[in-house]
Parts: structure tokens; sequence; C-alpha cells
């Protein structure tokens, strides 16, 4: 999805299965004047819209935990290759879930910075007011590093700083009775030993929220694929062939009252933050499915997937997924999310309780 000059960039799709671009994304520029080294490029689910990585020319991006297993997507290759031992650090997407998703199901670090944190020119995009790029990795400090090195100046004058202090204000939400949040109930105890850990009702907002990131990202999706759809549209996954026919369906006053809703879930998302410093849930509401069952049904495991990750989307905000425990030896990821701007503070307290947790 990332722009590499002179090196084949597909977006995992037939459509650009010979596009070598002819400049590099801005990100992969700071990167490589800071002395960074490209290894190589990471499978994608297709033009980065799904949550599954099983949509794609190069195949499904596999688990290195399970080979029988999905790694998440739509960045995971990028997940996979960390994961592995094969880079340092990787970069992604993500849309509503798709750095986190992967890093959580490959038990990685996979973090997603407050939007327009760092710059999109020369990512393909899936929907322009929701994609990021984020950072994968199994170290904070290479996690921070990277960030630092591809920040946009503009968000580096007027991000907040890390303020942890002993009265941090920690909310939990999601912990139902699926499978990874029982799993994760006895790493909460762990942390409320520590810190105090009141629950936040966002259940209103998240499900209000899911509908309006999607009506907006699926338009904006259909818009940017709008040429090739209607010329080329049986060389899309079946998958995201349908998502792509949802956005064209979506009518102008559909998408004008979603982004008019999207900035009142936003107010609302900050009203409920002014109590709590950093959000605690889990990543995914299940840990990673099998290849062979998701083929064909990828648009199935959607909620499960994303449910819970596409919300810090919606609003702009940080949010970070470690790895915390694991549920039938499959990895079972920790997502802390906070206020807009919050990156360092969402960092230093996931390290904290990383360490906390080991």
């Amino acid at each position: 999805m990332i722009l590499t000059k002179g090196i084949r960039t597909t977006a995992g799709s037939k459509i650009l299965e010979k596009h070598i671009p002819t400049t590099d994304a801005k990100v992969v520029e700071l990167l490589l004047k800071a002395g960074g080294t490209i290894v190589g490029k990471t499978n994608t689910h297709e033009f980065a819209c799904g949550a599954t990585n099983t949509s794609s020319i190069a195949g499904p991006a596999r688990n290195p935990n399970d080979l029988k297993r999905i790694s998440g997507g739509s960045s995971g290759g990028s997940a996979v290759a960390v994961a592995a031992g094969l880079v340092d650090v990787a970069l992604g997407t993500d849309t509503a879930g798709s750095v986190r998703t992967p890093s959580a199901l490959c038990g990685v670090i996979g973090f997603k910075p407050t939007i327009g944190a760092i710059s999109t020119i020369g990512v393909i995009p899936l929907s322009r007011t929701f994609d990021t790029v984020g950072i994968i990795s199994k170290s904070f400090e290479l996690i921070r590093r990277t960030f630092n090195t591809i920040m946009s100046s503009r968000f580096r004058v007027r991000k907040t700083h890390s303020r942890v202090n002993p009265d941090l204000r920690l909310g939990s939400f999601l912990f139902g009775d699926y499978e990874t949040s029982l799993a994760l109930s006895s790493v909460l105890r762990k942390i409320s030993s520590k810190y105090r850990i009141q629950e936040v009702d966002m259940d209103d907002l998240r499900s209000k929220g899911s509908d309006v990131r999607r009506t907006i990202t699926y338009a904006e999706a259909a818009e940017y694929h709008r040429e090739w759809f209607s010329s080329r549209s049986e060389d899309y996954f079946p998958d995201v062939r349908r998502t792509l026919q949802w956005g064209t369906n979506v009518k102008a006053a559909q998408y004008i009252q979603s982004v008019r809703f999207k900035q009142e879930l936003t107010h609302e998302y900050d009203r409920k933050m002014r109590d709590i410093d950093v959000l605690l849930s889990p990543t995914t509401r299940v840990t990673a499915p099998l290849i062979d069952e998701v083929i064909g049904h990828e648009i199935d495991f959607r909620d499960q997937l994303i449910g819970n990750t596409e919300l810090f989307n919606l609003v702009g905000a940080p949010s970070v997924t470690i790895p915390i425990s694991r549920s039938d030896k499959m990895p079972i990821g920790l997502m802390l999310s906070g206020r807009v701007g919050d990156d360092d503070l969402i960092l230093t307290v996931a390290e904290r309780i990383a360490s906390l947790l080991s």
C-alpha cells in the first residue's frame, strides 16, 4: 500500500499487479534518510479492504504461531514479518484496525497514532478520512524511534507528552463473555493491583460509530476505485468487490449525514474521556481463525476482528495493542487507547503495563 520507488507496489491486487512507482511515499523518504533499510514489501488484504489478509494475489498471509491460521489484516504481512523475526520494524496502514488486528493475532506490538500524525502522501488510500500509517515491532523503543522519524512536523508541534502519574486513571470496556475478554480477566485483575480501573460505558458510542465509519469508508473507497470498478470489477476479490459495491450505493445525503454524525460522536468520546487517561480493551474478540474457515467468508469475520478497534479510527485517537495472553497457544492482544494527541502517553503506559505483566 506504501509506494516504493522502483519496487513493485501492488496493493495485493491483480489491478496493480505490475505497478512500479517512480517515487517513494513520504514515510519511506524519511526512513531512508534516517538510515533505514527496506528489506522488502509485505502482504496485504487487497487494497487494505479487509481484516483477514486472505484476499491477496500473494495468497493468504500465514500466522507464524500456526501456519494454518490467518495473520489478520489488512497489514498482515507486516505483522508476520515482525513476529517471525524477519525485520525489526514494519509499517502498515490502519483504517479500522488494520495494524492492531494482525499485531494482536500474531503476538507483537502494533501502534496506530493519532490520525494526521504521519503523512499519507504516497500511500494508496482506502478512506482518506480514516487512513493512517502505523508501526509494528516487538520493541517499544523501535516503535518510538520510528514514530519520531516519520512523524509530521505539524503534529510534532501540537502533540502532548507523556504525563504518567501515580493516580493514572484507567478505564475498561468491551470485556464481555467472548474468548479474548475471558482470557484477559486475570490480566485486568493484575493491572488493578497497581492502578485503579473503572468500567466505561461506550457500547452505544461504539455501535453508532461503527455504522458511521463504515459508511464514510466504503463511500470514499468506492470513489477512489470508481474507474477501475466500472471496467474491471471482476478483477477484485469477491469480498472486496462486495464492499466497493456497498460504497457505490451510498447516497450523497447519507455520506454528508455520516460526516456530521462523526463530529458528534467524536465530541461524545471526548466527554467520556475527561475522567480517563487510558482506555483498556481486548484488541480482537477472537484469536486467529483457521484460513480454511475464513476464505469465502471474509466479511463474516469482520466484527470479530475490527469490532473493537474501529472506534479509535472514527475519533482519530491513538491506540496500541500489546501481546499479553494466550488462548490455546494463540496470542491475544490488550489494546490501550486515549485522547487525540496523547500518543506518547499511550506508549508509555503500554510499556509499563507490559513490564508489569511480564
